[in-house]
């Protein structure tokens, strides 16, 4: 018999011997690969090496059910901001729209409700607040809108726990159904009897939602920012702790489809380089504390990096991405 080779057809892989010779989706090649043997082809035909069949399972392991997202444009950087409460002079209000996240607005009082005009009507589906002070008992209410009065409201969170946390350098990321078109955006926040909130950043826009997930592997945790220098003649320790250790997350979108790789990712190698952060999202379905904790507003490319996608089948491409948080 000759050595078939597996083939990637529209819709599925096909196999001369797979069980006809109709074209198999990837789901039905990974059960037939499981139900046949552990590590054992899935032809009759032994000439195939192992590897080809490891190869595909491997291309075909992202989590499909739990995609995440990236924020495509961040819509307040070019619109404007303001507050109905008042602000302190090395704090402005417009320090919402700076990309140095300790370079805070505070805004004075328990209550507080920012606006932003996003300028001409854009759709949003993503609203976060970066580098907070807000506390745990705060609560979030955000609203959009295409008249400056709110009189007719386009999307609408509702009241909600902030669920701000140290860990998380106090982020807030919310998340609507889908993306609305709209100009205005209302944030109202409620801090107890805090005196004052200070916020690092605003950001607005929205979200490439990707069409399958994150391939298994993903690794999540802390940049190590902490010193320990160590006396070489005594061998006493001294430790330095950090400031903070970023958190990190290092993974692999293992299946963009043809239009995602010329199109989303494109436009977010142009628009961002390795001078520009944006917001990822790991898994769209986490609760809004877990969505907070594993959200992480940083660079997606690196200074120097080769920042291209492999195109590893017909329809299908990946890349490997290692995002540090920015603090």
């Amino acid at each position: 018999m000759p050595p078939w080779p597996l083939l990637s057809v529209p819709g599925g892989i096909w196999h001369p011997t797979l069980r006809g010779s109709s074209s198999k989706s990837p789901l039905q090649l990974l059960t037939l690969y499981s139900s046949i043997h552990q590590r054992t082809l899935l032809s009759a035909d032994p000439s195939i090496p192992h590897n080809v069949t490891q190869r595909v399972a491997i291309t075909l392991s992202g989590r499909a059910d739990i995609p995440g997202a990236l924020l495509e444009a961040d819509r307040v950087a070019t619109g404007s901001v303001a507050s109905a409460q008042a602000s302190i002079a090395t704090m402005p209000i417009k320090n919402l729209q700076d990309p140095q996240l300790r370079r805070r607005a505070r805004l004075m009082g328990s209550v507080v409700t920012v606006t932003a005009d996003l300028g001409p009507e854009v759709p949003v589906d993503c609203v976060a607040l970066i580098s907070t002070t807000l506390g745990a008992g705060a609560m979030v209410h955000a609203r959009l809108s295409n008249v400056a009065n709110f009189r007719v409201i386009l999307a609408d969170t509702g009241l909600l726990n902030a669920e701000a946390q140290d860990e998380s350098q106090g982020n807030v990321v919310l998340v609507f159904p889908a993306p609305v078109t709209a100009r205005y955006l209302r944030i109202d926040l409620t801090d107890g009897a805090a005196p004052y909130m200070d916020i690092g950043l605003l950001v607005a826009g929205q979200l490439w939602r990707l069409q399958r997930g994150t391939a298994y592997g993903i690794r999540e945790g802390r940049v190590m920012l902490d010193r320990r220098d160590r006396n070489p003649y005594t061998g006493a320790e001294f430790p330095v702790p950090a400031i903070v250790n970023p958190r990190m997350a290092a993974f692999t979108l293992p299946a963009l489809s043809t239009a995602e790789a010329r199109n989303q990712h494109r436009d977010m190698l142009r628009r961002l380089g390795a001078a520009r952060d944006t917001l990822w999202i790991a898994e769209l379905s986490d609760s809004m504390a877990e969505r907070n904790r594993r959200a992480i507003w940083g660079a997606m490319n690196a200074p120097g990096e080769d920042a291209a996608i492999s195109r590893d089948s017909l329809p299908l491409a990946s890349r490997g991405f290692r995002l540090v948080e920015r603090v």
